[in-house]
């Protein structure tokens, strides 16, 4: 793992990362590769699952409070091997968005009010293959697409629902293993402690870099990136709660 400084920002953003369970839950190792967990307010969790594995989609499930464990309640593959997902407000309650981690990539938004999650509307293409993580950031949806690296800003409608991809930031690069790393993978993107900035995460790349998401055309410009230790392969990114730092994992 690698730790070095990135820029200072005060302040909180809720971004994907930061959606917890509201308690300890227990997990049976049932579901195939590619799986992902958030839970909300509701007390439900949900899961994301390859279809292509066998996984069953978007599964949701209730917690019990008292001893963590899961009654699932119903689960959808309307959308193909939805690998990761985030949970956002709505008017009437909360809204489910999930990446398709498939080529051509597409992320969708599912309503969370019955058993099943249910389409908002049809999933929304993101103009590049293998979506493999989003955050919610300034209105707008944002997706890490691993096979095209490149990040891809969708905007977030009224009844929470996603438009058409507003905009797409292409990476350029490659790291020193060629097998991993002949070209830009996008593999995380997440809000700065401000708010203010877009962070993406390139394992192909060596770096981590820094962008601008206009809130109200959704238009992305790279602001500045960072050079990591040739052949970190970095994946994921967290902040410090000073804000002072930020940690990768390679």
């Amino acid at each position: 793992m690698a730790v070095r400084p990135v820029w200072r920002s005060p302040g909180l953003v809720w971004t994907a990362a930061a959606c917890l369970l509201p308690s300890p839950v227990k997990i049976a190792a049932t579901v195939k590769r590619g799986s992902a967990m958030i839970g909300n307010n509701t007390g439900r969790a949900f899961l994301g699952s390859f279809t292509s594995a066998g996984g069953l989609g978007v599964t949701a499930a209730s917690v019990d409070r008292e001893t963590g464990a899961l009654t699932v309640l119903g689960s959808t593959d309307a959308v193909p091997n939805p690998s990761f997902l985030a949970v956002g407000p709505r008017r009437d309650g909360a809204v489910l968005y999930a990446v398709g981690e498939s080529a051509p990539g597409v992320a969708a938004a599912f309503a969370v009010d019955g058993d099943v999650p249910t389409l908002l509307t049809p999933a929304q293409a993101v103009d590049g293959d293998a979506p493999t993580h989003l955050a919610l950031v300034a209105n707008h949806l944002v997706t890490a697409n691993y096979t095209s690296g490149s990040v891809t800003a969708l905007p977030v409608l009224a009844d929470g629902s996603l438009g058409a991809a507003a905009s797409v930031l292409r990476h350029e690069g490659s790291g020193p293993d060629t097998g991993r790393q002949e070209a830009p993978h996008a593999h995380q993107v997440l809000a700065d402690p401000s708010g203010n900035w877009l962070v993406s995460v390139d394992l192909g790349t060596d770096s981590v870099r820094v962008c601008a998401l206009d809130p109200a055309t959704g238009a992305l410009r790279l602001h500045g990136e960072t050079a990591l230790r040739p052949g970190t392969g970095p994946r994921h990114l967290a902040f410090h709660p000073s804000g002072a730092l930020a940690y990768v994992l390679g």
